[in-house]
């Protein structure tokens, strides 16, 4: 039902966006902080230093997003569970009416009293096996993961997860399918970049290329065997092809864009952060926030993009019927 309501928001988006040719988001990433309590190999966040708007700032922020038309919003970072008056924050943008998402590993989520209220989906990081899990994240982490996700569930959290297919990583499919069917819990994959995650430093875990396609095609062929795999086929052949370039419709700026948190605006978090660190760009200010969000720049000449939510989204804007279906079950 709550879908269903949803149809004419996206259908009005929809013709705005493809039909017309005026950027319309309905969907922000706002990366609330770049600080995190775990050392992830293929995240380069916490060598970004950058000063954080305050709570007054963020709410202000927020109502400033649904005016404009966003109604699907994830808090990510670094670990957005860290952010302080984090619940005030969720609060907030729940009143607003968004839709509100975290991507998170859930560090600390018991102490936050109430929570669910506040949040309709909450996104786990999941790497494979217990060692492989603790090598990437940290010792430890793999059990945390299992705490966070029995929590999540006893407070009734829709959760998923997502595996990021690395070097370290890619010969435990099975394993990564296997625990989220016993958990009743969908898998969406994609591939760790070229670069660490909001840096440019080079990834040490990015997968070699050949591994990495056959790991896309035992996906597709589990999926097809009733796995619990949150992407759309369209969505698997596309990623199969990282890292060649491949076209597929630019959501950035038109559909979706991400905030930093000191407030920079990028309407790609990849292709932006690329921009940000070559041109010096300064943070912008809370005055011309909404003219800003309102004239992105769609980025021009890029086609790599990997992040898995962002290609099915594109799919669906193309009316890909296979990403629709998929998205009309996840």
């Amino acid at each position: 039902m709550k879908k269903i309501k949803t149809i004419p928001t996206i259908l009005k988006s929809w013709v705005k966006t493809k039909v017309l040719g005026i950027n319309s988001p309905l969907f922000v990433e706002w990366n609330i902080t770049f600080r995190c309590p775990y050392q992830c190999l293929y995240c380069g966040s916490r060598e970004v230093s950058v000063n954080e708007l305050d709570t007054n700032e963020i709410l202000e922020r927020l109502a400033i997003l649904y005016k404009t038309g966003v109604r699907w919003i994830t808090f990510g970072g670094g670990e957005p569970l860290i952010k302080k008056d984090i619940m005030k924050i969720l609060e907030h943008a729940k009143s607003l009416g968004f839709n509100v998402f975290l991507s998170s590993t859930g560090v600390n989520i018991e102490k936050y009293d109430g929570i669910e209220k506040y949040i309709d989906h909450i996104n786990l990081s999941f790497d494979g096996p217990e060692e492989i899990h603790d090598e990437i994240r940290g010792k430890g982490t793999y059990k945390r993961l299992f705490e966070v996700l029995r929590y999540c569930k006893m407070k009734n959290i829709s959760t998923s997860f997502l595996c990021v297919i690395s070097k370290r990583n890619i010969n435990t499919i099975d394993f990564v399918l296997q625990k989220a069917q016993e958990e009743h819990t969908k898998v969406m994959f994609q591939p760790a970049t070229l670069h660490l995650d909001s840096s440019l430093k080079p990834n040490p875990i990015a997968p070699d290329k050949d591994e990495y396609y056959k790991a896309i095609q035992k996906i597709i062929k589990e999926k097809k065997q009733g796995a619990p795999v949150r992407n759309s086929f369209a969505g698997l052949e596309y990623l199969s092809n990282w890292p060649k370039p491949t076209k597929i419709w630019c959501c950035a700026g038109r559909l979706t864009y991400t905030i930093e948190p000191d407030g920079t605006i990028l309407s790609c978090h990849l292709f932006g952060t690329r921009e940000l660190y070559k041109q010096k760009k300064d943070t912008e200010t809370g005055k011309n926030f909404e003219n800003i969000i309102t004239h992105l720049t769609v980025p021009t000449g890029c086609a790599t993009c990997w992040c898995a939510p962002i290609v099915e989204l594109a799919l669906i804007w193309n009316l890909n019927p296979s990403a629709i279906w998929n998205a009309l079950w996840i």
